[in-house]
C-alpha cells in the first residue's frame, strides 16, 4: 500500500503544479498555441488542479477501488493525448504540440509507479500472497467468545457472504467443511486447531467449479484474552490470485467487499456475544 500511496503523493502534488501553472500562464500559453482565447486553459488548468485535490484527499483515505479509479484516469487522459498528437485534429501551433506530448510524459511515470504499488497492495514481502487482518474487542470471556466462533457449521449464521455451511466429515484438523454463496459451492479442510486459541481452513481452489479467482486462499481466526471479561477476535486471511493482472483489477474490488464481509461478520459476533 505505501508504494501506491507515495505514487499517488507524488502524482498529486505534481498535477497541482501543472494545474495551478496553467491557470497562472494561461496568457503565455496562449500566446505559445497561437490561439485568441485563453478559455481551453482555464477548463484545463481548473480541471487538473481540481483533480489533484480529489488525490490529495484519497492519499488520506487509502482506498484502493480509488487509486484504480484514478491510475485509469490518468490512462484515459494520456491516450487522450496520444490521440491528439498523431491526429493533431485542433489548429494550434507545433509548440503547442510539443508542449502536450511533454505533459504526459511525468503522468506515464505516475501511472507506472501507481501500478506497480496498486499490484504490491497487501502482498507479503517477497511474495504474490496477499495478506488481510480484522480484530475486534468484544466484552465477554474467552471461553464464551471461542465456543461462538468456533461454531463453524454454522458459520452461514453470521458470514454475509456464506449462504450455507456444513460439516460433511472429521473433526478438528482434518476437517472438511461445504460452504455455499447464491449458485457457488467449495469444500475447505480445517488445517490447525487449538481449543479455546485458534482454527485454519484452506479452500480447495482446484475443483474445477471452483468459483473465485484465487489459486490459494487460506484462513485463520484466534482468540486473546484481553482481561477476564473482554477478548479480541483476530482474523487473518491469506490468498493468491490465478493471474498476475488480477493485482491490479481485482484485488482493489475484492479488498472493497473483503472489508465489508469481515466488518459485519464482526458486528454479527459481537451483536450475539455482548446481547446475551
Amino acid at each position: 500500500m505505501e508504494t501506491s500511496i507515495n505514487a499517488t503523493r507524488l502524482n498529486a502534488i505534481s498535477t497541482l503544479i501543472s494545474g495551478l501553472s496553467i491557470l497562472l500562464f494561461r496568457n503565455k500559453l496562449t500566446h505559445l498555441f497561437e490561439i485568441s482565447d485563453n478559455t481551453p486553459f482555464w477548463v484545463v488548468g481548473g480541471v487538473i488542479t481540481v483533480f489533484s485535490l480529489t488525490m490529495f484527499v484519497e492519499v488520506k483515505k487509502q482506498r484502493a477501488l480509488a487509486l484504480l479509479w484514478i491510475i485509469a484516469q490518468d490512462l484515459m487522459f494520456t491516450l487522450a493525448s496520444i490521440i491528439v498528437l498523431i491526429f493533431r485534429p485542433f489548429d494550434i501551433s507545433d509548440k503547442g504540440y510539443l508542449l502536450i506530448g511533454l505533459f504526459i510524459i511525468p503522468i506515464v511515470f505516475f501511472i507506472i509507479y501507481q501500478t506497480i504499488g496498486l499490484a504490491r497492495m497487501d502482498a507479503k514481502k517477497g511474495t504474490n500472497i496477499k495478506l488481510m487482518s480484522f480484530s475486534r474487542s468484544i466484552k465477554a470471556d474467552k471461553s464464551k467468545v471461542w465456543e461462538t466462533i468456533s461454531d463453524v457449521g454454522n458459520y452461514h449464521e453470521v458470514a454475509p457472504n456464506i449462504d450455507g455451511s456444513e460439516i460433511i466429515s472429521g473433526e478438528k484438523v482434518g476437517m472438511v467443511r461445504a460452504c455455499s454463496h447464491g449458485k457457488d459451492s467449495w469444500t475447505e479442510t480445517c488445517s490447525l486447531w487449538e481449543d479455546e486459541k485458534e482454527y485454519s481452513f484452506e479452500v480447495d481452489t482446484t475443483q474445477a467449479d471452483y468459483p473465485y479467482p484465487l489459486k490459494v486462499l487460506r484462513g485463520n481466526w484466534q482468540v486473546h484474552e484481553v482481561t477476564k471479561d473482554e477478548t479480541r477476535i483476530s482474523m487473518n486471511f491469506e490468498f493468491e490470485y490465478k493471474r498476475s493482472f488480477q493485482n491490479i483489477l481485482i484485488h482493489p474490488v475484492m479488498k472493497h467487499q473483503f472489508n465489508k464481509v469481515c466488518k459485519e461478520l464482526l458486528d454479527n459476533w459481537q451483536n450475539k456475544l455482548e446481547g446475551e
